[in-house]
């Protein structure tokens, strides 16, 4: 029987939203390696060629070093709780199906809330005056006086930390219990038929089995933990001085309160560059790790 003419082309109408958005980046991409090499600004775009100076200023700026360190720092150990987190959540989730509907559904509303939202909303947790931390450490005589913890350098980016811990917590705990509702029955039976332990089983079966998930989770979550940059915004403005300002956040103030947005491109090229070459170095060592293992 002869294919219609739907059936037949119907591999290439699939394919077509991805490649609108691999051209509409590509576009992208040129446009912001076109501004970094010159001297453009907001009001006067693409305004004098000038090579790699761009480039060689940022190198030297030590403000743009120091938030690509904050940008690493928070992203790895957000990543790395919130993967923790999600994992002991749905393992024990996994053991307890019958309430599994409803705590599905509410572990959602956070990833529901918009991030100004948020962002108020850990404001208000965090207000000196009158949110509720201080109030119950107050009460439990952990402090003595009312911390601002958004206005203290040695708390502010911990506190950025957990706002964004509570947000996306989540998100793992829903991607690693799929993971653990994916895994297969029989090596579980065979276990049981044979005694085995909880813990033996959780140790030589669950683990083996759910951990090249866990890792695609943690990855996944790693690089979008790299583009921080409502929470910071909405919670200490890279402050109190630059002790919270990440690389998204600083390349957003050098294009639009200095206004150089030729000097912004060349940030955002070369903080595109760090988190491509992290991304590559992790898929790799997926990979390495997976073939070690089979």
């Amino acid at each position: 029987m002869r294919r219609s003419s739907i059936d037949k082309h119907t591999p290439t109408l699939m394919i077509i939203p991805m490649l609108v958005i691999i051209v509409v980046f590509l576009g992208f991409l040129v446009y912001v390696l076109g501004l970094s090499v010159t001297n453009s600004t907001l009001a006067k775009p693409f305004n004098g060629f000038i090579g790699f100076a761009n480039y060689t200023k940022a190198f030297h700026d030590a403000i743009f070093g120091q938030s690509l360190k904050y940008m690493l720092i928070f992203a790895i150990v957000v990543t790395f709780v919130e993967t923790v987190l999600g994992f002991l959540f749905a393992l024990a989730l996994y053991t307890a199906v019958t309430s599994g509907r409803f705590i599905r559904t509410i572990a959602l509303l956070p990833l529901f809330a918009p991030a100004v939202a948020i962002g108020m909303l850990w404001k208000l947790v965090y207000d000196p005056g009158s949110g509720f931390l201080n109030h119950y450490l107050l009460q439990l005589g952990i402090i003595q006086d009312p911390i601002g913890f958004l206005g203290n350098s040695k708390y502010a980016m911990a506190a950025v930390m957990a706002a964004d811990i509570w947000q996306w917590t989540p998100f793992c705990f829903l991607l690693c219990l799929a993971a653990f509702q994916s895994l297969p029955h029989d090596p579980y039976e065979a276990a049981a038929v044979d005694g085995a332990s909880g813990w033996q089983v959780f140790r030589r079966l669950t683990m083996p089995l759910v951990f090249p998930a866990v890792i695609i989770v943690f990855l996944f979550r790693l690089l979008m933990a790299l583009k921080v940059f409502d929470l910071v915004f909405m919670l200490t403005y890279g402050g109190p001085g630059t002790s919270t300002q990440v690389a998204s956040f600083y390349i957003y103030k050098v294009a639009f309160t200095t206004f150089k947005t030729g000097y912004a491109a060349s940030l955002t090229v070369l903080t595109m560059l760090m988190i491509a070459a992290i991304a590559t170095v992790l898929t790799l060592g997926r990979t390495y790790y997976m073939n070690r293992t089979k």
